[in-house]
């Protein structure tokens, strides 16, 4: 089972999880080991889908301005 949920991953990803939390993501992400390569992963789909949305907000605001 995963420690943590995807929203616990998305708030990471939008730099929104602070204190505690925030701590435990991080310390597994150091650890290297297995569970840290899964973490990375599904935190990396997070991360992936933040910027594709922002940048297609950026082109389709280019063309309002």
């Amino acid at each position: 089972k995963n420690k943590f949920t995807d929203v616990d991953l998305m708030k990471f990803a939008d730099k929104e999880t602070t204190g505690q939390k925030a701590m435990d993501i991080l310390s597994v992400l150091l650890q290297g080991d297995d569970e840290a390569r899964k973490l990375a992963k599904r935190l990396e789909v997070f991360v992936d889908t933040r910027n594709a949305l922002i940048n297609n907000l950026i082109k389709e605001n280019k063309w309002k301005i």
